[in-house]
């Protein structure tokens, strides 16, 4: 088996050479490997239980590849599945491995100093997949309560290990927050609805409370 190359071979985001041939089929790559990211959402899918979401952006431009993806993601959910559980937490990531690198084999070691240089602009055959980050970009997703935010920062901090590039963590209220006893209730395509439905409810039990309030005092003088 190969050797995994280093990062900072592949990190630079540039526009991959391109060949076109007489030959159509010789124009594009025979396929591509799969990707190494087992899941895209860890721990509890019902976002809309918690109530606080922090997230890890880049600060750079670069590629990120799939292993190094994979890596962060199990360190992270690791950290947070062994004090909060599978239900106190919900993870998720932001970002999809869809670039395809490709690389030019050159024979290496003894017997092959003539053929070290390699051909210039070669094609290469695929290797490896990687997303490609702008700067302010959300990488992982965290959803869980405000008491567990501290906890959560450290599972991004060991996360933002395993990429080699800064990284900043920002906490957020969650927008699909809806309250625990509704989320239970609903599903998840209907979120959106369910929480319409509550802001107007609430909002319709306050305006009836308030004029409670008057009667009552008119009542009163």
């Amino acid at each position: 088996m190969a050797k995994l190359r280093p990062a900072s071979c592949h990190r630079r985001i540039k526009r991959a050479y391109t060949r076109t041939s007489k030959y159509r089929k010789l124009s594009y790559i025979k396929g591509a490997p799969l990707h190494k990211i087992i899941h895209f959402d860890s721990g509890n899918k019902r976002y809309e239980m918690f109530p606080k979401t922090i997230i890890l952006k880049s600060t750079v431009s670069m590629n990120l590849r799939h292993n190094a993806i994979e890596a962060a993601r199990i360190v992270a959910t690791r950290t947070l599945s062994r004090v909060l559980g599978k239900m106190d937490f919900g993870l998720k990531l932001r970002v999809f491995p869809h670039h395809i690198i490709r690389e030019n084999p050159i024979a290496m070691g003894a017997g092959a100093d003539r053929m070290s240089q390699g051909m210039r602009s070669a094609f290469g055959k695929t290797i490896s997949r990687a997303a490609r980050l702008r700067p302010g970009q959300a990488i992982i997703q965290i959803y869980t309560h405000e008491a567990h935010i501290k906890l959560a920062k450290e599972a991004l901090t060991k996360a933002s290990k395993k990429f080699g590039f800064s990284c900043t963590i920002l906490t957020i209220d969650n927008s699909l927050y809806v309250g625990e006893e509704a989320a239970a209730l609903i599903k998840p395509k209907f979120r959106e609805e369910v929480k319409e439905k509550i802001v107007e409810e609430t909002e319709a039990g306050e305006e009836s409370s308030d004029k409670k309030t008057e009667e009552a005092k008119e009542e009163t003088a």
